[in-house]
């Protein structure tokens, strides 16, 4: 391999600096976006592509009306710069140690509601005890979508069962999960047991938009349940805490929603008397990331809270390419 130095034609005709341009705009999808994203100008930024696009003797990205959409040459190099933009970012930062006990670091994670309300407790709890001075933001999964937001750094994790099957994405199981149904303790048709007669009679509330994963359940109630037995729609799972105690609808939701909220509530914890498919909860990080040593400790922080002791320990891996 012949070496970098200053005379080659590498390090004389191209400023590295042009590829983080480059990889901002392979991600953004326009060069305003992309230029916000870097504190750089349109016009800088319009200036920098043109050094792109005559070095490498291609366009690269074609204004389209999404946008700036990517050439196959753009494509094939956007791997490639994407690595070169890696090993900069390790050189600099290197294998720093991370210590929690005087971080004053700021962790993010998208997460659903339940997801949250179930995890801060335990998770704060762990930082007062590990690591005082860090903070902590839960979200929603954002309108821009769950993956840019883990690739631009936005979140360091997200959590739920997300379908995040390209490659430069890890994924960590974190448990599984199937349904269960709630009822309040004074329900006057319902008492310990359920049949498959009365659940599909019954009146039902549902939440809309469902969190991914939650397909299987949704399917099944529109499928089985008639529109004028859904008695409530809410916005989240959380509405429950006000809703559920004085409703004689019956809440389909996780089995880890399930009992939560029933020890809070008081309410009963029935068993499905119907077939619906589970789902897998799952962390997710950018290949970005995998390797900043901060990271991987809310990683791993996370994953201890969450872990079910019957699914065993594995190894991050990476999530399956996505097929063409």
């Amino acid at each position: 391999m012949t070496p970098v130095t200053f005379n080659s034609p590498l390090a004389a005709s191209l400023d590295l600096k042009l590829l983080v341009v480059f990889d901002a705009v392979m991600r953004k999808g326009g060069l305003t976006v992309a230029g916000d994203s870097l504190g750089i100008s349109q016009p800088a930024m319009s200036q920098s592509l043109g050094k792109l696009r005559q070095y490498f003797g291609d366009p690269l990205f074609v204004r389209t009306v999404t946008g700036m959409s990517p050439t196959p040459r753009a494509r094939e190099l956007a791997p490639k710069i994407a690595s070169v933009i890696q090993l900069m970012e390790d050189a600099i930062k290197g294998d720093g140690e991370f210590d929690p006990a005087t971080s004053n670091r700021t962790f993010s994670f998208i997460a659903t509601d339940f997801g949250a309300a179930f995890l801060l407790p335990k998770l704060l709890q762990y930082i007062a005890k590990h690591a005082p001075g860090i903070r902590v933001r839960a979200a929603n999964a954002p309108t821009h979508g769950v993956e840019e937001a883990l690739e631009d750094g936005e979140v360091d994790v997200a959590i739920g069962s997300f379908a995040i099957t390209r490659s430069p994405f890890y994924q960590r199981r974190l448990y599984y999960s199937d349904y269960v149904c709630l009822a309040r303790s004074g329900h006057p048709k319902v008492q310990r047991t359920l049949t498959e007669q009365a659940y599909l009679e019954a009146t039902h509330a549902l939440v809309t938009p469902l969190p991914a994963g939650y397909e299987g359940l949704e399917k099944y109630l529109l499928d089985h349940v008639p529109a004028s037995q859904f008695a409530v729609i809410m916005p989240n799972f959380l509405t429950l805490l006000m809703v559920l105690p004085t409703s004689d609808a019956l809440f389909t939701v996780s089995r880890r929603a399930g009992e939560s909220l029933a020890r809070l509530l008081t309410a009963q914890v029935l068993e499905l008397p119907v077939q619906i498919p589970g789902f897998s909860v799952r962390q997710f990080w950018h290949e970005r990331f995998h390797k900043d040593p901060a990271n991987k400790w809310f990683r791993d922080v996370i994953y201890s809270l969450l872990i079910q002791p019957d699914t065993g320990a594995p190894a991050p891996h990476h999530a399956a390419p996505l097929e063409q």
